[in-house]
């Protein structure tokens, strides 16, 4: 028996396996470049939120009261010595759900002074709500602009209250 000179046999490596670790390669940088944009965008979002230190005192607690829908805030820079306002919305954030109902109450009673202000007074109170006329339930500022202008007080008592609903059904009557 004669053995013959016989090479090993050797697979070739196809060039799947490297157009696989390609498609790897670019999926895995591609998804850590969004990662980082993603990362870069939040970051600037809470660079714009103000800091206690540059804040004015009265302005700081507008803001942490959250008493208004735009809140003005005063940078002072540090090279110039110049100070700068700005304003920028804020989110509404339910502060209160009890009585007196006033700016920043959420409650069903809010309801009825907003039924009452957009029925007897026609205001015009947004569109959110159910019934997309501004009757929500939250003591907000459209709520509160209007409650000044047409019942010139923007701090309502249970009577208060009482006494709208008795208003809107006898109207309805």
């Amino acid at each position: 028996m004669e053995i013959k000179n016989k090479k090993p046999i050797v697979k070739k490596k196809n060039n799947d396996d490297k157009t696989l670790w390609i498609i790897i390669g670019v999926t895995t940088l591609a998804l850590g470049g969004i990662g980082f944009w993603y990362y870069k965008k939040r970051k600037s979002k809470l660079e714009m939120l103000p800091r206690e230190e540059d804040l004015d005192g009265e302005i700081a607690s507008t803001i942490a009261n959250n008493t208004t829908r735009r809140s003005t805030i005063t940078r002072r820079s540090t090279t110039t010595g110049r100070s700068t306002t700005t304003r920028r919305p804020t989110r509404f954030r339910c502060s209160s759900n009890k009585y007196p109902l006033k700016y920043g109450t959420c409650h069903r009673d809010v309801k009825i002074l907003q039924s009452y202000l957009s029925k007897i007074y026609k205001a015009d109170l947004g569109r959110s709500g159910r019934s997309r006329d501004g009757v929500d339930g939250m003591f907000g500022n459209k709520t509160n602009k209007a409650a000044k202008k047409h019942l010139q007080r923007t701090s309502f008592s249970k009577q208060d209250i009482d006494g709208m609903r008795t208003a809107i059904k006898t109207i309805k009557r």
